[in-house]
């Protein structure tokens, strides 16, 4: 029942109309020529509304102002209080109809050109002047009224003001993602705005407006210019929403309690600088917002770009896997199909070649086999990454005449993505080739602990070279073959330097440490299953833009 009531057209113009009427009404007694903050609501509304909406706004503004007027009727005449009846916004109409379809206003939803609204504000501002000393034209009693420039400036600059009071604050609240109205809450109590607002903006401008009251003229000037310090600061921090607020509080302080003297040029001064300053902070924090984003669109194609190269990375371990898997298929069909044949054979060949054949199929099968490993190793594929480090990488440096521990401490490791496990494992054969072939150690330890920190799985791998630690002086010297080893650890003849692009493909980070009897490389990975934020939902979209 209540929903169908709502969605009923003329319910919402007369719903719009009452609403309307109400702000008007409680604003209309602070509005005045240097301050016209109803001006204010009226572009707000004309902006943010739908055109069929439109004449319920101005229906609103009949009543209040024939009611006036009625009032002053005696005293103006009859010519001056028709026209004085008509709606101001039916003036302004036009001008944002204009600037709306014309000058693009709204580029889209989420976006406003900064630009078009300072037209559309001064533009509008330049039409409510005109009508109205086109009303006092029209005063046909004894005393007509007397044009002065500065009046007419005044003016002008008072319906501008009033404008950069509500505006920027109504395309704020606007342009705030969807979401309930308690959620909306929660989050503004919990930004950093507002704290910062409360704890600074707010208390800094009740004082400065305590002092404004009890200061002389010329101090006055100088408050008004300190206002605008904690508004600018937080505009450097926040952009345009820090500004509009700031705006907003500050034009309140100052002009809430301000004298109207007609043909005062201390007061179209004060007029003119704060509407000059308000206009270059907002535009200032347009800019700093787009800056802002354009910072944070940088960090998530950065973050995309990343996360494109570890996905290249794992698809191409996974071509090596599936390749080993084939390898070892085609290996044991070769030494059957060569058994078979040697077998039947074996009676028409000498002895001596017939040996030599079995062991060129033998040698054969430990190649392919070899080969298989190096591609990706037997058990990774059946245990896991701890036992591919135990034993496959201590078979091989055994095999090389070195000593080799592995130590596996923390919790989780089972936990991190595949992709960080193939990079553990690439990283950890890559850093002991590389220590192998620089230094004749003999004793070489791997460690490798797991842990969850702030919402982020890492890892941490450290390989260690010693020279001899535990007392092996009788063990002969040695040669490894680094060739050898490097294929059978499959391994490419990576660099420092290297290993650490690829480590910061993971968002981690390499650190080597050098002594005399030992060096230890260290690396840092992070866990690069996390999703990277859709750009368009994360990144703070250009919602007011200059151009």
């Amino acid at each position: 029942m209540l929903k169908s009531i709502t969605a009923n057209l003329w319910v919402r113009q007369v719903a719009v109309c009452v609403a309307y009427g109400v702000v008007f009404a409680v604003l209309r007694p602070y509005a005045s020529s240097v301050w016209a903050i109803t001006c204010g609501l009226r572009m707000a509304c004309l902006l943010l509304m739908p055109y069929r909406y439109w004449p319920s706004l101005a229906l609103a503004e009949v009543g209040p102002l024939i009611y006036q007027n009625l009032e002053s009727a005696g005293e103006f005449g009859l010519a001056w209080t028709i026209a004085n009846s008509i709606p101001p916004i039916l003036y302004a109409m036009p001008v944002v109809w204009w600037c709306r379809h014309k000058l693009a206003l709204f580029a889209s939803r989420r976006a406003v050109a900064v630009n078009a609204l300072f037209i559309c504000m001064s533009l509008a501002a330049l039409v409510w002047t005109v009508a109205i000393f086109v009303v006092l034209a029209t005063v046909t009693q004894s005393n007509p009224y007397r044009f002065h420039v500065l009046n007419v400036v005044q003016v002008f600059l008072g319906r501008y003001i009033g404008m950069l009071t509500l505006v920027p604050l109504a395309i704020a609240f606007k342009l705030l993602k969807p979401a309930t109205l308690r959620k909306q809450a929660v989050q503004w109590f919990k930004s950093q705005l507002t704290l910062e607002m409360v704890m600074l903006l707010l208390p800094s401008l009740a004082v400065l407006m305590w002092m404004g009251l009890r200061a002389s003229p010329d101090a006055q000037q100088v408050i008004r210019m300190a206002m605008f310090l904690p508004a600018a600061w937080l505009t450097m921090k926040h952009g345009w929403r820090a500004a509009a607020i700031g705006i907003a509080a500050v034009t309140t302080c100052i002009f809430i309690n301000m004298q109207v003297m007609h043909n005062a040029i201390g007061l179209v001064g004060a007029q003119a600088f704060v509407a000059f300053a308000s206009t270059c902070l907002f535009a200032l924090g347009t800019r700093i917002t787009m800056q802002q984003a354009a910072e944070e669109q940088e960090r998530l194609d950065a973050k995309a770009a990343l996360k494109l190269a570890q996905q290249g990375i794992y698809l191409c371990e996974m071509r090596m896997r599936q390749a080993a898997q084939s390898l070892e298929q085609i290996g044991g069909t070769m030494q059957l199909t060569q058994t078979r044949l040697l077998n039947r054979f074996k009676h028409m060949l000498p002895l001596m070649e017939g040996q030599n054949y079995y062991k060129q199929a033998a040698t054969t099968q430990s190649q392919v086999f070899r080969l298989a490993e190096s591609m990706h190793p037997t058990a990774w594929r059946e245990r896991g990454l701890p036992a591919a480090l135990r034993e496959t990488i201590g078979r091989c440096l055994d095999e090389a005449g070195f000593a080799y521990h592995f130590a596996i401490k923390g919790r989780g490791l089972s936990q991190l993505s595949p992709g960080t496990h193939a990079a553990i494992y690439r990283l950890a054969c890559e850093a002991l080739v590389h220590l192998c072939a620089q230094e004749t150690w003999t004793t070489l330890t791997t460690s490798l602990r797991g842990g969850y920190t702030n919402g982020q799985r890492w890892a941490l791998l450290r390989i260690e070279a010693a020279d001899d630690p535990f007392g092996f002086d009788d063990m002969p010297p040695h040669t490894p073959d680094i060739t050898q080893l490097a294929l059978k650890l499959g391994t490419s003849g990576l660099g420092i330097d290297a290993m650490r692009d690829y480590v910061r493909l993971y968002d981690g980070d390499l650190h080597v440490r050098l002594w005399a009897d030992k060096c230890r490389i260290t690396f840092l990975l992070l866990d690069a299953s996390q999703q990277v934020r859709d750009r368009h939902t994360a990144s703070p979209a250009l919602e007011v833009y200059i151009r």
